[in-house]
C-alpha cells in the first residue's frame, strides 16, 4: 500500500473528516513532516473507499457536489494499526540547503552568509510558531501519553527540535563564514 494511503488513514484516525478537512490536515499539521498534493488526495480517497479502507456519508454541499464525510472502516483501522508498528522505510534525505552547503566553497562568502542568515530567520519564525502550538497543546494536556492527541504533540516536539537544530546550524555557518 502507498504511503499516501497510510497518511490519509493517519489523518482520519481521530475521527471523520470531510475531503476539505483532510486536505487542510494534510497541510497542517501533517504537512510539516509529510506532504501530498490536493490532486493526489481526492482520487486516493475514492480508491480507498473502493478498497474498503474508508467509508463516507454524503450530504448536500454548498456547490454542485455532495459533501462527503470520510471515516475509517474496521479494515482501515486494522491496516493502520498494523502499519504503525512496522519500521519505516529508509528514505534518502533531500535538503537543498544542505546540498548547497556541501559545495559552498565555490560561492561568494558574503552571499552565502546572507543566505544562511535568511534561512535562520525563516526557521526561527517556524520555531516560534511551533513553540506557541506546543504551549497550547501542553495547556490542553496533550503532553500526557494518555491523551488522544499525544501523537500530534510528539510530532510537534520533533518539529521543535528540528527547527532549533536548523536555526543553530545556520547561525553557526554565519559565524564561521565571517571569519
Amino acid at each position: 500500500m502507498s504511503t499516501l494511503r497510510y497518511a490519509l488513514l493517519c489523518a482520519l484516525h481521530a475521527g471523520p473528516l470531510t475531503g476539505y478537512e483532510i486536505v487542510q490536515r494534510m497541510r497542517r499539521p501533517i504537512g510539516y513532516y509529510w506532504t501530498a498534493q490536493q490532486s493526489q488526495i481526492y482520487p486516493e480517497l475514492s480508491r480507498m473507499t473502493d478498497d474498503g479502507l474508508i467509508a463516507h456519508d454524503a450530504a448536500a454541499g454548498p456547490g454542485p457536489h455532495d459533501r462527503k464525510t470520510h471515516r475509517l472502516t474496521e479494515t482501515g483501522l486494522a491496516e493502520l494499526a498494523r502499519w504503525l508498528t512496522e519500521p519505516p522505510q529508509r528514505r534518502p534525505p533531500k535538503d537543498e540547503l544542505v546540498l548547497k552547503t556541501y559545495a559552498l566553497a565555490v560561492a561568494d562568502r558574503d552571499a552565502m552568509r546572507a543566505l544562511y542568515r535568511a534561512e535562520a530567520q525563516k526557521h526561527r519564525a517556524q520555531l516560534d510558531d511551533y513553540l506557541a502550538q506546543q504551549a497550547q497543546a501542553e495547556a490542553r494536556g496533550d503532553d500526557h501519553p494518555a491523551s488522544p492527541r499525544f501523537g500530534a504533540y510528539a510530532t510537534l516536539r520533533m518539529g521543535v527540535a528540528a527547527e532549533r537544530t536548523m536555526v543553530d546550524w545556520c547561525e553557526w555557518l554565519v559565524l564561521q563564514l565571517g571569519r
